[in-house]
């Protein structure tokens, strides 16, 4: 994964008020993703990044249970 490629794909592709709720929780999903990632690479902040991708999943888990 290129942090920066992945970063500028998240900022430019994120989701507006229109985006059904799986569109926005595919988002949080790669957003998850991506800071687990950084949480992996990066010291200091790693703590921070893994919870903010644990928030980050649990989001899109709510709005995929709220789909059904």
């Amino acid at each position: 994964m290129n942090t920066l490629i992945e970063m500028t794909r998240l900022s430019m592709g994120r989701p507006g008020g229109h985006a059904t709720d799986e569109i926005v929780a595919a988002w949080y999903v790669a957003k998850g993703r991506l800071l687990r990632q950084l949480a992996a690479e990066c010291q200091p902040g790693a703590a921070r990044a893994a919870e903010q991708a644990a928030v980050a999943f649990a989001h899109a888990r709510r709005l995929q249970r709220s789909e059904h």
